[in-house]
């Protein structure tokens, strides 16, 4: 990896939420590590951020999309980046101010695939349960934990090479998409099939508000969670781990009706 790698912050947005993303922004312009360019994805008709961008001692660019959905504007996204190591911000996230120093020193080691951990600040709360108290590499299994925020990733990674096909987001899942989440999930899962593993480092943060539990699991959330696992797994696999979790989770009326929807679903959104 070059002696300074270039990070590119890919940010998909609607652009309304101006307060955070300018809050986003000034945490980026304020790194220790600043070697970086910002695309913001804007799924908007109208461009009001350019100008905007110009105020910030940043490289930065404008995609303005037509069309919805989480999972293409990253990908139009990563059509437009340069930088040798990838990230995803959403826009109502934020960083610690030496987070991308951190991140880049681990690239330098040798590592192709980094977790942060997602923390409020102002809650003084994790995104989840810290049950993984050390640096290592994260299981398959434990892939389904990650959020899409604490992602960085090698960009050669993502490319076709020898390893297999190019990696993108699964347009048929996240917000805006047929299924509403998951994509970051499929993402991590595909990297994982291709030798690329995932390290997590507990102490290095990205910071998001963590929304009450009641509100985490929406019932499209629900509904997503068969075809999710049909897609990172197999058929068998997937109606168990659909029955394991709405067991778990005590959702029966739901019960036959994501039985179905994993059914008819077919992988890569083809239906």
């Amino acid at each position: 990896m070059n002696a300074s790698p270039r990070i590119s912050v890919i940010i998909a947005t609607l652009g309304n939420r101006v307060v955070e993303l300018k809050r986003l922004l000034e945490t980026l312009e304020n790194q220790t590590y600043s070697h970086m360019e910002i695309i913001l994805v804007l799924q908007k008709e109208q461009d009001d951020w350019s100008e905007r961008l110009a105020t910030y001692n940043l490289e930065s660019k404008v995609v303005r999309i037509d069309d919805r959905g989480l999972s293409k504007a990253r990908n139009i996204g990563l059509e437009h980046a340069t930088g040798d190591i990838v990230t995803f911000g959403d826009d109502d996230c934020w960083y610690a101010h030496d987070t991308f120093q951190h991140v880049v020193e681990a690239f330098q080691r040798g590592k192709e695939v980094i977790s942060l951990t997602m923390y409020d600040p102002e809650q003084q709360k994790f995104g989840r349960a810290q049950k993984i108290k050390t640096s290592r590499y994260l299981t398959k299994r434990e892939l389904m934990s990650r959020s899409s925020i604490e992602i960085f990733v090698k960009r050669a990674c993502l490319e076709k090479n020898e390893a297999g096909p190019a990696i993108r987001f699964d347009e048929a899942f996240g917000l805006g998409a047929t299924y509403v989440s998951g994509e970051e999930n499929i993402f991590l899962v595909d990297l994982f099939r291709q030798g690329y593993r995932t390290y997590f480092h507990p102490e290095w943060l990205v910071y998001h508000a963590v929304q009450p539990r009641l509100t985490r699991l929406t019932r499209a959330q629900m509904l997503s969670k068969g075809p999710l696992f049909k897609r990172m797994y197999n058929a068998p696999l997937a109606f168990l781990f659909v029955s394991l979790f709405y067991v778990k989770k005590k959702q029966k009326k739901l019960f036959w009706e994501v039985l179905e929807e994993t059914r008819t679903y077919q992988p890569r959104g083809e239906r």
